[in-house]
Protein backbone atom coordinates (compact mmCIF):
# COMPACT_ATOMS: atom_id res chain seq x y z
CA UNK A 1 0.00 0.00 0.00
CA UNK A 2 3.02 2.30 0.34
CA UNK A 3 3.53 2.76 -3.37
CA UNK A 4 6.31 4.95 -4.80
CA UNK A 5 4.09 6.06 -7.69
CA UNK A 6 0.43 6.45 -8.45
CA UNK A 7 -1.39 3.09 -8.35
CA UNK A 8 -4.38 4.34 -10.34
CA UNK A 9 -5.20 2.38 -13.51
CA UNK A 10 -3.22 3.77 -16.40
CA UNK A 11 -4.74 4.84 -19.69
CA UNK A 12 -7.89 6.46 -18.34
CA UNK A 13 -8.51 9.71 -16.47
CA UNK A 14 -9.16 9.84 -12.76
CA UNK A 15 -12.77 10.82 -12.17
CA UNK A 16 -13.29 9.97 -8.49
CA UNK A 17 -10.58 10.40 -5.84
CA UNK A 18 -10.95 9.69 -2.11
CA UNK A 19 -8.53 11.42 0.28
CA UNK A 20 -8.18 9.88 3.75
CA UNK A 21 -5.95 10.69 6.71
CA UNK A 22 -5.75 11.72 10.33
CA UNK A 23 -7.04 15.10 11.52
CA UNK A 24 -4.11 17.45 11.06
CA UNK A 25 -2.56 15.41 8.24
CA UNK A 26 -3.27 18.17 5.70
CA UNK A 27 -6.14 16.49 3.84
CA UNK A 28 -8.06 19.67 3.13
CA UNK A 29 -5.06 21.70 1.93
CA UNK A 30 -4.02 18.74 -0.22
CA UNK A 31 -7.53 18.45 -1.66
CA UNK A 32 -7.70 22.12 -2.57
CA UNK A 33 -4.49 21.80 -4.55
CA UNK A 34 -5.58 18.46 -6.03
CA UNK A 35 -8.80 20.06 -7.24
CA UNK A 36 -6.78 22.74 -8.99
CA UNK A 37 -4.49 20.12 -10.53
CA UNK A 38 -7.21 17.78 -11.79
CA UNK A 39 -10.15 20.20 -12.34
CA UNK A 40 -12.36 17.77 -10.39
CA UNK A 41 -15.07 19.23 -8.13
CA UNK A 42 -14.14 19.01 -4.45
CA UNK A 43 -16.61 17.83 -1.80
CA UNK A 44 -15.80 18.10 1.91
CA UNK A 45 -17.55 15.40 3.93
CA UNK A 46 -17.68 17.84 6.86
CA UNK A 47 -19.92 20.04 4.69
CA UNK A 48 -22.30 17.11 4.25
CA UNK A 49 -22.16 15.94 7.87
CA UNK A 50 -22.29 18.97 10.17
CA UNK A 51 -25.33 21.23 10.53
CA UNK A 52 -25.68 24.47 12.55
CA UNK A 53 -24.98 24.00 16.23
CA UNK A 54 -22.60 21.14 15.42
CA UNK A 55 -25.60 18.84 15.05
CA UNK A 56 -25.16 15.44 13.40
CA UNK A 57 -27.42 13.74 10.85
CA UNK A 58 -29.20 10.49 11.65
CA UNK A 59 -27.63 7.27 10.39
CA UNK A 60 -30.10 6.87 7.53
CA UNK A 61 -29.78 10.49 6.42
CA UNK A 62 -25.97 10.31 6.52
CA UNK A 63 -26.00 7.13 4.44
CA UNK A 64 -28.26 8.86 1.90
CA UNK A 65 -25.95 11.88 1.66
CA UNK A 66 -22.90 9.68 1.10
CA UNK A 67 -24.67 7.68 -1.61
CA UNK A 68 -25.76 10.92 -3.27
CA UNK A 69 -22.09 11.92 -3.44
CA UNK A 70 -20.93 8.51 -4.68
CA UNK A 71 -23.54 8.60 -7.47
CA UNK A 72 -21.94 11.69 -9.01
CA UNK A 73 -19.60 10.89 -11.92
CA UNK A 74 -16.71 13.21 -10.93
CA UNK A 75 -15.43 14.22 -7.51
CA UNK A 76 -12.72 14.51 -4.89
CA UNK A 77 -14.04 13.39 -1.48
CA UNK A 78 -12.19 14.97 1.45
CA UNK A 79 -12.69 13.27 4.82
CA UNK A 80 -12.46 10.02 6.77
CA UNK A 81 -15.79 9.03 8.35
CA UNK A 82 -14.75 5.39 8.50
CA UNK A 83 -18.36 4.17 8.55
CA UNK A 84 -18.80 5.53 5.03
CA UNK A 85 -15.34 4.72 3.66
CA UNK A 86 -16.39 1.53 1.88
CA UNK A 87 -18.94 2.95 -0.61
CA UNK A 88 -16.56 5.79 -1.41
CA UNK A 89 -13.60 3.44 -1.90
CA UNK A 90 -15.68 1.18 -4.16
CA UNK A 91 -16.66 4.15 -6.33
CA UNK A 92 -13.15 5.66 -6.46
CA UNK A 93 -10.52 5.43 -9.18
CA UNK A 94 -7.86 6.28 -6.60
CA UNK A 95 -7.61 6.47 -2.80
CA UNK A 96 -4.96 8.81 -1.39
CA UNK A 97 -3.98 8.01 2.20
CA UNK A 98 -2.06 10.75 4.03
CA UNK A 99 -0.32 8.86 6.82
CA UNK A 100 1.80 11.46 8.61
CA UNK A 101 3.24 10.85 12.08
CA UNK A 102 0.58 11.36 14.78
CA UNK A 103 2.68 13.94 16.66
CA UNK A 104 3.07 16.04 13.51
CA UNK A 105 -0.69 15.90 13.02
CA UNK A 106 -1.28 16.95 16.63
CA UNK A 107 1.05 19.95 16.26
CA UNK A 108 -0.74 20.97 13.04
CA UNK A 109 -4.11 20.81 14.82
CA UNK A 110 -2.91 23.09 17.62
CA UNK A 111 -1.49 25.59 15.13
CA UNK A 112 -4.72 25.62 13.12
CA UNK A 113 -6.80 26.12 16.26
CA UNK A 114 -4.64 29.11 17.19
CA UNK A 115 -5.04 30.59 13.70
CA UNK A 116 -8.82 30.18 13.88
CA UNK A 117 -8.97 31.83 17.32
CA UNK A 118 -6.72 34.66 16.15
CA UNK A 119 -8.95 35.20 13.12
CA UNK A 120 -12.08 35.33 15.29
CA UNK A 121 -10.35 37.74 17.71
CA UNK A 122 -9.23 40.04 14.87
CA UNK A 123 -12.78 40.10 13.56
CA UNK A 124 -14.09 41.29 16.93
CA UNK A 125 -11.32 43.88 17.32
CA UNK A 126 -12.14 45.33 13.91
CA UNK A 127 -15.80 45.45 14.93
CA UNK A 128 -16.89 43.58 11.82
CA UNK A 129 -19.15 40.57 11.79
CA UNK A 130 -20.12 37.95 9.24
CA UNK A 131 -23.60 37.96 7.77
CA UNK A 132 -26.19 37.27 10.44
CA UNK A 133 -25.33 39.89 13.05
CA UNK A 134 -23.35 40.17 16.29
CA UNK A 135 -24.13 36.63 17.40
CA UNK A 136 -22.07 35.21 14.56
CA UNK A 137 -18.60 36.48 15.27
CA UNK A 138 -17.07 33.08 15.94
CA UNK A 139 -16.96 31.93 12.32
CA UNK A 140 -13.38 32.44 11.22
CA UNK A 141 -13.79 33.31 7.56
CA UNK A 142 -10.20 33.87 6.54
CA UNK A 143 -8.20 31.35 4.59
CA UNK A 144 -8.99 28.46 6.96
CA UNK A 145 -11.58 25.87 5.97
CA UNK A 146 -14.67 25.70 8.18
CA UNK A 147 -17.61 23.40 7.34
CA UNK A 148 -20.12 25.29 5.22
CA UNK A 149 -23.16 25.23 7.49
CA UNK A 150 -21.08 26.12 10.55
CA UNK A 151 -19.44 28.98 8.67
CA UNK A 152 -22.79 30.33 7.51
CA UNK A 153 -24.43 30.04 10.93
CA UNK A 154 -21.51 31.53 12.86
CA UNK A 155 -20.81 28.53 15.08
CA UNK A 156 -17.38 28.14 16.72
CA UNK A 157 -15.06 26.64 14.08
CA UNK A 158 -13.66 23.96 16.44
CA UNK A 159 -16.03 21.82 18.51
CA UNK A 160 -13.34 20.22 20.72
CA UNK A 161 -9.60 20.51 20.19
CA UNK A 162 -9.08 17.85 22.85
CA UNK A 163 -11.22 15.36 20.91
CA UNK A 164 -9.35 16.17 17.69
CA UNK A 165 -5.97 15.68 19.36
CA UNK A 166 -7.09 12.35 20.81
CA UNK A 167 -8.32 11.24 17.39
CA UNK A 168 -5.03 12.23 15.75
CA UNK A 169 -2.85 10.53 18.35
CA UNK A 170 -4.88 7.30 18.18
CA UNK A 171 -5.51 7.39 14.42
CA UNK A 172 -3.10 4.60 13.48
CA UNK A 173 -4.35 2.31 16.25
CA UNK A 174 -8.06 2.87 15.59
CA UNK A 175 -9.26 4.55 12.39
CA UNK A 176 -6.41 3.33 10.22
CA UNK A 177 -7.13 -0.29 11.17
CA UNK A 178 -10.70 0.12 9.94
CA UNK A 179 -9.56 1.94 6.80
CA UNK A 180 -7.02 -0.77 5.94
CA UNK A 181 -9.74 -3.42 6.26
CA UNK A 182 -12.04 -1.44 3.94
CA UNK A 183 -9.30 -0.94 1.36
CA UNK A 184 -8.44 -4.65 1.37
CA UNK A 185 -12.08 -5.60 0.85
CA UNK A 186 -12.69 -3.15 -1.96
CA UNK A 187 -9.36 -3.60 -3.75
CA UNK A 188 -9.29 0.14 -4.45
CA UNK A 189 -6.06 1.54 -5.95
CA UNK A 190 -4.22 3.26 -3.09
CA UNK A 191 -1.38 5.76 -2.95
CA UNK A 192 0.04 6.26 0.54
CA UNK A 193 1.91 9.46 1.40
CA UNK A 194 3.86 9.55 4.66
CA UNK A 195 5.57 12.92 4.09
CA UNK A 196 4.80 16.26 2.48
CA UNK A 197 7.43 15.54 -0.15
CA UNK A 198 5.61 12.35 -1.17
CA UNK A 199 2.31 14.24 -1.32
CA UNK A 200 3.89 16.95 -3.47
CA UNK A 201 5.33 14.28 -5.79
CA UNK A 202 1.88 12.74 -6.19
CA UNK A 203 0.35 16.10 -7.08
CA UNK A 204 3.08 16.59 -9.68
CA UNK A 205 2.53 13.09 -11.06
CA UNK A 206 -1.19 13.62 -11.49
CA UNK A 207 -0.21 16.52 -13.70
CA UNK A 208 -2.19 19.35 -15.27
CA UNK A 209 -5.92 18.88 -15.84
CA UNK A 210 -7.19 17.51 -19.12
CA UNK A 211 -10.25 18.77 -21.00
CA UNK A 212 -13.05 19.42 -18.55
CA UNK A 213 -16.56 18.19 -19.41
CA UNK A 214 -19.56 20.56 -19.32
CA UNK A 215 -20.54 21.57 -15.80
CA UNK A 216 -23.79 19.64 -15.99
CA UNK A 217 -21.85 16.39 -16.32
CA UNK A 218 -20.54 16.81 -12.79
CA UNK A 219 -23.99 15.96 -11.51
CA UNK A 220 -25.75 13.73 -14.00
CA UNK A 221 -24.06 12.28 -17.05
CA UNK A 222 -22.10 9.06 -17.40
CA UNK A 223 -23.17 7.21 -14.26
CA UNK A 224 -26.06 4.73 -13.93
CA UNK A 225 -27.07 5.94 -10.46
CA UNK A 226 -27.10 9.65 -11.23
CA UNK A 227 -30.51 11.28 -11.36
CA UNK A 228 -31.71 14.84 -11.81
CA UNK A 229 -29.26 17.54 -10.68
CA UNK A 230 -29.73 17.85 -6.95
CA UNK A 231 -32.58 15.34 -7.16
CA UNK A 232 -33.44 12.16 -5.25
CA UNK A 233 -31.51 8.96 -5.64
CA UNK A 234 -33.44 6.20 -7.42
CA UNK A 235 -32.82 3.41 -4.87
CA UNK A 236 -34.49 4.70 -1.73
CA UNK A 237 -35.82 1.94 0.57
CA UNK A 238 -39.57 1.48 0.30
CA UNK A 239 -39.76 3.66 -2.76
CA UNK A 240 -39.48 6.86 -0.75
CA UNK A 241 -38.51 9.94 -2.70
CA UNK A 242 -36.22 12.28 -0.82
CA UNK A 243 -34.12 15.14 -2.15
CA UNK A 244 -30.45 15.36 -1.33
CA UNK A 245 -28.21 17.99 -2.86
CA UNK A 246 -24.43 17.80 -2.56
CA UNK A 247 -22.61 21.00 -3.39
CA UNK A 248 -18.92 21.34 -4.33
CA UNK A 249 -16.52 23.33 -2.17
CA UNK A 250 -16.90 27.11 -2.30
CA UNK A 251 -15.04 27.94 0.93
CA UNK A 252 -12.63 30.92 1.06
CA UNK A 253 -9.68 28.57 1.56
CA UNK A 254 -10.17 27.06 -1.89
CA UNK A 255 -9.25 30.34 -3.54
CA UNK A 256 -6.80 31.97 -1.15
CA UNK A 257 -4.95 29.41 0.96
CA UNK A 258 -1.34 28.70 0.14
CA UNK A 259 -0.68 24.97 0.07
CA UNK A 260 1.89 23.48 2.48
CA UNK A 261 2.57 20.68 0.00
CA UNK A 262 5.92 21.29 -1.60
CA UNK A 263 8.78 19.14 -2.75
CA UNK A 264 11.50 20.65 -0.55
Amino acid sequence: MASPSCDAPRGRPLRRIVVLGSPGSGKTAFCHQLAGTTALPLYHLDDLYWSPGWSRPGEEEWDHRVRALCALPRWIADGNYADSAEPRARAADLVVLLDRHPLLCAVALVRRSLRLRRSAHDTEVRGTTPRGGPGRRHAARGTEYVPRRLRDSGDPPVLSLTALLRKALLFRRRDLVVIHDVLRRTGAPVHRCRTRRQAAALLAELGPPGPCPPSGEDRTAGHPDAGEPGGPLPHEPGGRSTRTTVTPCTCPASATATSPWRST
